[in-house]
């Protein structure tokens, strides 16, 4: 029951995350979401800005990739896309964010 448990919160987690990156919280709402931040915005939040750009630039590669939305033919194309994304996280915004607590790390 656990991995299943632990599936469905990856599932949920992505669906949250993607929700948000639609929700366009830092560009105009009348554009769509945006590819990455202003000059301002990324002097102001660096370490946002960073994993935005990560996840869009992820996200944008397995779509083109695919030919569809990571996840749409199965679970295992949005579980190895948000394991890319986090790759990307680490190795590229980890100079610029303040480590408050450890990464997940699955079992």
């Amino acid at each position: 029951m656990a991995p299943q448990l632990a599936f469905f919160f990856a599932v949920l987690a992505f669906c949250l995350a993607l929700e948000g990156v639609t929700a366009n919280p830092l560009g105009d709402p009348t554009k769509g979401a945006p590819e990455s931040c202003s000059t301002q915005q990324a002097l102001e939040m660096p370490c946002r800005c960073c994993k935005m750009d990560c996840w869009y630039s992820i996200a944008s590669s397995a779509t083109h990739e695919l030919g569809h939305v990571p996840g749409q033919a199965g679970e295992e194309e949005a579980l190895a896309t948000l394991k890319l994304i986090r790759a990307c996280m680490m190795s590229e915004c980890s100079a610029l964010c303040t480590r408050r607590r450890p990464f997940f790390t699955p079992q």
